[in-house]
C-alpha cells in the first residue's frame, strides 16, 4: 500500500476533512478505491479523534477499519464497495422458486434450493461477487455493518462468523478456525433496506420484506488442509484473500445460505443451506455447493427424543445430497443448519430472533430442559418480535411499543443495533456517490407485486 506524506499527516492530526483521491492508475492510495472518498474516523464512525479510515463511495461507508489493515491490501486491491443504490421500486424479477413446491419431498426441496442457488450465482460468479460488475441483475449489501469486532474487512466486505474448534467438523482437537461471510439481497429485498435506511437513522417500522425478496450469504473458512484430522473437506474450493488485523488471510468457501419470502410458508420465509462438496463433479468449483436442506417452520414441539425415536420433522426437509460432514452437524433435533452455524439452534429459529432492541440469538446455558429451549422454536411470522428471556431462561415481557420485529433478517438486526445500541455513526452523509450510480425511482414500493404472486 502506498501511503503518501500528506495522508500520514491527515490521519495523525485527526483531520476530519474529506480526502479526495483520483489516481490515474488502479492504485489504491490512502486506503481508498478510485472514485471513493477517504475519511479519517473513530472505529465507531465518529470523526474525532481519528484513528481509523472510512471508505465512502456513497451515502454509507463501504468499510471502516484501521490504517494498518488497509495498508496490508495489495496496491492493486481489490477494495470492497458497498452496493447501496437501493431501489424505491423493484424490477420485474421472475422469482422462479415460487413455481416450485418446496414441501413436495426431497425432490421438491432440492429443486427449490437449486433454483435459489442458480438465481444467486447468475452473473455473480463471473463478477467475482462484486454487484457493480454484474450485468444480469442488481444485488445489494446491508449498510452500517462496519463497527465492532464483526466489522467488514476491506477487500471483500466479509464479516466475522462463528469460530469452529476441533474436533468439530473433523478438525484436529483444540484447533480454532476463523470463519467469515458476506451477504447479498436481490432488488425486492433492496427496496426494504432502502426504506429502513433512507437516512442515517434507521426506520424500523419499515422492516418488512416483500414477496419475491431473497438473500444469500457465502461463508468462507480459514481452515487449511493441515487443520483436519483426515482428508481436507475443502480441497479445490474457491479461495479468496481477505485483510485482517493479523495480516492477509486465505479463506475458502464452505457454506452458502439462502432465504426467500414465500407466502406459502407459515413464517413467510423459507431458509436453506448448501455446503461445499469436494467430490461433486461440476467443472466450476462454485457450483460444487450441495444442499443440506430447508426449513419453512420451526417444528414446534419436536425434540431430540423424537429424532431418536425415528420421527420425522414436518417443516424441515434434509437433502439426500448432503455431504457427510454436514449431515453430522445439523441443528437441534436434526433441523436445517450449516456446518459453520451453532448446532444448538437452526437456520429459522436463529433468524427468528431478529428484533430491535436485540434479542438473545441462541439458547443460553440456563435453558436446561426441552420445554425451555422450545421458546426459540415457536412458529411465527416475521412481523412478530421474538421477545426476551432472563438469565434463568424464563420468558420476560418486553414493551410492545418500543420493540420491533426485523422480519428474520439478522443482518438488518446487526446494522440497526450498531446505531441504536452501540451509538455508531455514519461518517459518509454528503459524500457524492461514485460515478455511474443509478438514481432510485421517484415512487416507493408499498405492496407486494402482482407478478410475484405464488403459483401453486
Amino acid at each position: 500500500m502506498r501511503w503518501n506524506s500528506l495522508t500520514r499527516w491527515i490521519l495523525s492530526a485527526g483531520c476530519a476533512t474529506a480526502l479526495y483521491l483520483t489516481p490515474a492508475a488502479p492504485v489504491y492510495a490512502a486506503g481508498c478505491a478510485p472514485g471513493a472518498t477517504c475519511l479519517p474516523t473513530q472505529a465507531s464512525g465518529a470523526p474525532l479523534p481519528a484513528q481509523f479510515v472510512a471508505q465512502c463511495s456513497g451515502t454509507f461507508p463501504d468499510f471502516v477499519t484501521s490504517p494498518t489493515i488497509v495498508a496490508s491490501v495489495p496496491a492493486t486491491g481489490p477494495l470492497f464497495k458497498l452496493s447501496q443504490n437501493y431501489p424505491a421500486r423493484a424490477p420485474a424479477d421472475d422469482a422462479p422458486w415460487l413455481n416450485i413446491d418446496f414441501t413436495a419431498g426431497v425432490r421438491g426441496a432440492n429443486d427449490y434450493l437449486y433454483a435459489l442457488r442458480d438465481y444467486s450465482f447468475d452473473g455473480m460468479i463471473d463478477a467475482d461477487f462484486k454487484p457493480e460488475l454484474n450485468n444480469v441483475r442488481p444485488w445489494f449489501h446491508m449498510p452500517m455493518m462496519n463497527f465492532g469486532p464483526n466489522a467488514r474487512e476491506p477487500m471483500h466486505g466479509l464479516t466475522t462468523e462463528r469460530t469452529l474448534t476441533g474436533p468439530e467438523l473433523g478438525l484436529k482437537a483444540g484447533v480454532p478456525v476463523r470463519n467469515f461471510a458476506v451477504g447479498f439481497y436481490n432488488a425486492v429485498g433492496g427496496v426494504t433496506i432502502g426504506r429502513v435506511w433512507k437516512t442515517s437513522s434507521p426506520d424500523v417500522s419499515k422492516a418488512q420484506f416483500f414477496q419475491g425478496a431473497m438473500a444469500f450469504k457465502i461463508l468462507f473458512s480459514a481452515a487449511q488442509a493441515g487443520d483436519f484430522q483426515g482428508p481436507d473437506i475443502l480441497a479445490g474450493a474457491p479461495e479468496w484473500t481477505i485483510a485482517t488485523s493479523s495480516g492477509l488471510l486465505p479463506v475458502r468457501l464452505m457454506q452458502m445460505d439462502v432465504a426467500a419470502v414465500d407466502a406459502r410458508s407459515p413464517t413467510r420465509w423459507v431458509f436453506g443451506t448448501f455446503v461445499y462438496d469436494r467430490n461433486a463433479p461440476d467443472a466450476s468449483a462454485w457450483r460444487r455447493m450441495r444442499p443440506v436442506g430447508l426449513s419453512w417452520g420451526n417444528d414446534y414441539g419436536f425434540t431430540p427424543a423424537d429424532q431418536q425415536a425415528g420421527k420425522k420433522l414436518k417443516e424441515t426437509i434434509i437433502s439426500d445430497q448432503i455431504p457427510a460432514y454436514a449431515a453430522a452437524h445439523l441443528g437441534w433435533a436434526g433441523r436445517t443448519n450449516g456446518p459453520i452455524d451453532n448446532p444448538i439452534s437452526g437456520c429459522l429459529s436463529c433468524h427468528g430472533t431478529a428484533q430491535d432492541p436485540a434479542a438473545p440469538g441462541f439458547i443460553n446455558n440456563a435453558c436446561a430442559t426441552d420445554r425451555q429451549k422450545m421458546y426459540w422454536f415457536r412458529t411465527y411470522s416475521g412481523n412478530q418480535f421474538f421477545g426476551a428471556v432472563d438469565s434463568t431462561c424464563t420468558p420476560t415481557p418486553v414493551n410492545p411499543s418500543t420493540t420491533r420485529a426485523l422480519d428474520f433478517s439478522l443482518q438488518l438486526a446487526v446494522s440497526v443495533q450498531n446505531v441504536h445500541q452501540f451509538n455508531s455513526a455514519n461518517p459518509c452523509p454528503g459524500v457524492t456517490p461514485a460515478p455511474g450510480a443509478a438514481a432510485p425511482a421517484a415512487s416507493e414500493q408499498t405492496e407486494p407485486q402482482d407478478h410475484l404472486r405464488v403459483r401453486r
